[in-house]
């Protein structure tokens, strides 16, 4: 189960100490203007030791493209991309040889597979999460040429206990790197900021929330029953390895659900834009969350690790989001009625 997507599919591989990672992406149509640098822009927002906040592993992540793309275009044929990896400390996991980590798949892995790669947790490792990146960039240089009025945008709603506003319409991404954290709220990401590095100094780690906005979508968009764009968001964020659960519909959802169905239909905001599993014009919203990362104390200090995940998984998250959407693009242009 290394492929995701029905037509525009998604293979990736490789391990955080191997040589490199890399993605493969099968479907996207010839013709759609792609360059090394588009990919690059997504990756460079991912990419480890950005900042004070997160991991000290230094990694340029240079995206080579392989096939597929010529002059420019897309030929139509898989396109396949790789990260070659520059900075392993593979000999800091020398003891996790034989000592499982609580709240990783190091165990589980174990039992499962009776071998596994202990280096910084292997096809495990968050650092997967730059082959989905360059989907995610792939998927997002298909719609912007087949369906322009797409705008995806998450940010980082929650940090331990402190809690974003909600922006107003039309953030950007721009908006949203400004700060290291990657919250525009103004009132709290500096507090943020330094409980991220305190828990970084102390070997302990926290949790929190991504919001994520997508303006645009036409009305229809997904399928009935199991495609439901829900369904398809639900599997992709949910396969994100520190996500922890997925919510549907306003920041301030799990707020308005205690209210009697004649308040809670009264607001046409409440389905996050979608209705009957269908988008319905309206921005979708899903907010991911996050369990604090699991290396804690004395293998937080002795290794290089992320203390707060959110920050650099924002692009994953816009990566994944777009992934489904150009699938489900692709899908309903396959069909004798289209949007």
């Amino acid at each position: 189960m290394n492929t995701f997507g029905t037509l525009f599919r998604m293979t990736t591989f490789g391990e955080s100490h191997g040589p490199a990672l890399g993605t493969i992406l099968d479907g996207c149509p010839a013709g759609v203007p792609l360059t090394r640098e588009q990919i690059q822009v997504e990756l460079d927002r991912r990419r480890p030791g950005q900042s004070a906040i997160t991991t000290a592993r230094s990694e340029p992540d240079q995206v080579e493209l392989l096939s597929g793309v010529f002059e420019g275009k897309t030929l139509g044929t898989p396109i396949a991309a790789i990260v070659r990896n520059t900075n392993q400390r593979s000999g800091d996991y020398d003891k996790l040889k034989a000592e499982d980590r609580p709240g990783h798949a190091d165990s589980v892995w174990r039992e499962r597979f009776k071998h596994r790669d202990h280096r910084g947790g292997g096809r495990t490792s968050g650092r997967e999460t730059l082959c989905r990146v360059i989907g995610g960039a792939i998927a997002e240089a298909y719609l912007a040429r087949d369906l322009p009025s797409v705008r995806t945008v998450a940010y980082v709603s929650q940090v331990g206990d402190l809690v974003a506003a909600v922006p107003p319409p039309g953030l950007t991404r721009a908006q949203v790197d400004a700060h290291a954290t990657r919250c525009p709220d103004e009132r709290v990401r500096e507090e943020m900021s330094r409980r991220i590095l305190a828990a970084k100094e102390a070997g302990d780690s926290l949790g929190g929330s991504i919001d994520v906005r997508v303006e645009g979508l036409p009305v229809g968009l997904g399928e009935p029953i199991f495609g439901k764009v829900k369904a398809l968001i639900a599997q992709a964020l949910g396969s994100i390895g520190a996500v922890t659960g997925v919510v549907w519909g306003p920041p301030d959802l799990l707020e308005r659900i205690g209210q009697p169905g004649t308040v809670f239909h009264s607001v046409k905001d409440a389905y996050g834009g979608i209705q009957g599993g269908l988008a319905n014009g309206e921005p979708l919203q899903v907010r991911a969350y996050f369990k604090p990362p699991a290396t804690l104390m004395d293998h937080a200090k002795g290794g290089r690790h992320d203390p707060c995940i959110m920050p650099r998984a924002v692009p994953v998250l816009e990566a994944m989001v777009s992934l489904v959407i150009a699938d489900l693009v692709l899908q309903l242009n396959a069909r004798p009625h289209t949007l």
